[in-house]
């Protein structure tokens, strides 16, 4: 550890959250300290976005109307993005 960023001393069951820190690839995150009779646990996890879409340039309306064009997807323009989107 570099450097301290923050400290705290715990000497009462409680719960302590703490916002605005980042992971080392730059991912928001949230600490949570909690101390009971049986000790401290600290716990850490990564705020998730909400799941991002690749932006394929038209609007979802667009891309319902596109593949109710092709009967079958192999002929479809937008496969390759929709196989993606599956994976996902």
């Amino acid at each position: 550890m570099k450097r301290i960023i923050f400290a705290q001393v715990l000497t009462t069951n409680g719960t302590t959250e703490f916002w605005g820190l980042y992971d080392e690839n730059g991912n928001p995150v949230s600490v949570e300290t909690e101390k009971d009779d049986g000790g401290v646990t600290l716990t850490i996890w990564r705020d998730v976005p909400d799941k991002e879409r690749r932006d394929c340039g038209i609007s979802e309306e667009e891309i319902q109307r596109t593949c109710a064009m092709f009967d079958d997807c192999g002929d479809c323009l937008l496969k390759e993005y929709c196989e993606s989107e599956a994976k996902e």
